[in-house]
């Protein structure tokens, strides 16, 4: 009788020692998690966390393989696999159909740009609602890899088919400086090509070239897996499984990467029709590529401009934030590990081609063109706001440029009846 209560004391000290040894573990793993991320460990936010605001869309530059099809003026769009949505949104990820008419007492807004523009929808129409006396129709073209002169055609396309808007916002200029050497010049393909142009219409890849496309869907399969395990796995609430989760995707991102970019070197090696590459020229200094991205960036938007006013619509440019701006902001710990990597072909490009854009954005106002340099937006901000190693940005970033470019808007006096609260009438277009 003795022995067994005395087994029995023995087992329960051990299982509350156990206890109280994984109650520490998960305490400092909470810890551990909070310091790393800056955001409590929460199971509810878990997968929003990871996708919105941390390594969900490292992966972008090839989700043209299942995501996008060829269009006959823009380049490409998506295909939602969706024939209702398909056809309400024209192939972009709107919520508001992309042909819309003025109304008396509505706002039209059309948001035009790459992934960043198509990333800072919700905060944008949030902000517009927020300051609006009346409903805006927020109306997003923005979409991953588009780069002059496709916003200019976006805007052209749909005001050919009847739209109407009031207001048309362009934020870009990443895509414009970087893309035009990286992706497509250095792979031989006319710079001003849709991004990754021979791989889309390339009827018959090579081997090698499938082989590093089928990895790269392989890995973001597995990605997606790991993410949709956040969302059932038992061990969810735990913070241990947290980390090992977010280590785990920044592995698969960093395959992801690698792959990428060994397909990129493949497709430099191999021959291409005309068809694939469009007229080249071969230049003899690099930097022109650069010089001549630029122009064609600056001169598309001077165009949107007078399409705008040729069509009653408020036109703004905003030349969106990078870190690789120099002075742009103080980077912190966090995005000094996962954020900036300067010896990167896309931060290389940003490095020489940024201070190229600021010129040309001068001679944009010189031109009455409302350009805002908006690369010192996140020049005061203390927390992070960039999450991967080009461009994007967390929740925290987006909200800041929606403020800036809200401020800008809401100067305005030709918009002023649209919002609450106007500020004095000042001149927009001088910033």
């Amino acid at each position: 009788m003795s022995y067994q209560m005395t087994k029995s004391k023995k087992l329960m000290f051990s299982t509350i020692m156990l206890f109280l040894t994984l109650l520490c573990v998960e305490g400092l793993a909470r810890l551990t998690f909070f310091v790393m991320y800056k955001h409590r460990y929460d199971v509810n936010q878990m997968h929003t966390f990871i996708t919105r605001n941390n390594y969900g869309i490292s992966d972008e530059f090839v989700a043209w393989w299942d995501q996008e099809v060829i269009h006959p003026y823009l380049g490409y769009v998506v295909d939602f696999k969706d024939a209702n949505r398909n056809n309400e949104s024209y192939g972009f990820a709107t919520s508001k159909p992309p042909v819309i008419k003025r109304e008396p007492a509505k706002l039209n807004v059309v948001i035009l740009g790459g992934s960043v523009a198509n990333s800072m929808r919700m905060h944008l129409e949030a902000a517009f609602y927020q300051a609006c006396r009346v409903p805006p129709n927020v109306v997003s073209l923005g979409t991953g890899g588009y780069k002059e002169p496709q916003q200019l055609l976006a805007l052209t396309y749909f005001l050919s088919m009847g739209a109407e808007y009031d207001l048309v916002i362009n934020l870009d200029g990443f895509n414009e400086i970087v893309l035009p050497f990286v992706d497509n010049y250095q792979v031989g393909i006319n710079p001003f090509f849709p991004r990754n142009w021979n791989l889309r219409i390339n009827r018959q890849p090579s081997k090698p070239i499938l082989a590093k496309i089928g990895e790269v869907r392989y890995l973001r399969d597995l990605k997606e897996e790991s993410l949709n395990d956040v969302k059932s796995n038992l061990f969810r609430w735990s913070a241990c499984y947290g980390l090992i989760k977010m280590q785990q995707l920044k592995r698969l991102n960093r395959e992801i990467t690698r792959v990428g970019i060994n397909l990129m070197v493949l497709q430099q090696k191999e021959g291409k029709t005309f068809e694939e590459t469009g007229p080249l020229t071969k230049y003899q200094d690099p930097q022109q590529v650069y010089r001549d991205a630029a122009a064609v960036w600056a001169r598309c938007s001077e165009i949107m401009g007078e399409e705008a006013r040729a069509n009653r619509m408020e036109y703004y440019h905003f030349l969106q934030p990078n870190q690789y701006v120099e002075g742009s902001k103080v980077l912190t710990k966090e995005e000094m590990q996962y954020a900036y990597l300067p010896t990167f072909d896309t931060a290389k490009s940003a490095i020489i081609g940024y201070p190229i854009l600021i010129e040309q954005g001068k001679k944009l106002l010189e031109k009455n063109i409302r350009f805002c340099d908006a690369t010192m937006a996140f020049a005061q901000e203390k927390q992070t706001v960039y999450i991967d190693v080009c461009c994007h940005y967390n929740d925290r970033g987006k909200e800041l440029l929606a403020k800036f470019m809200l401020d800008k808007i809401t100067e305005n006096p030709r918009l002023r009846k649209f919002f609450k609260n106007p500020p004095p009438t000042t001149d927009a277009s001088q910033n």
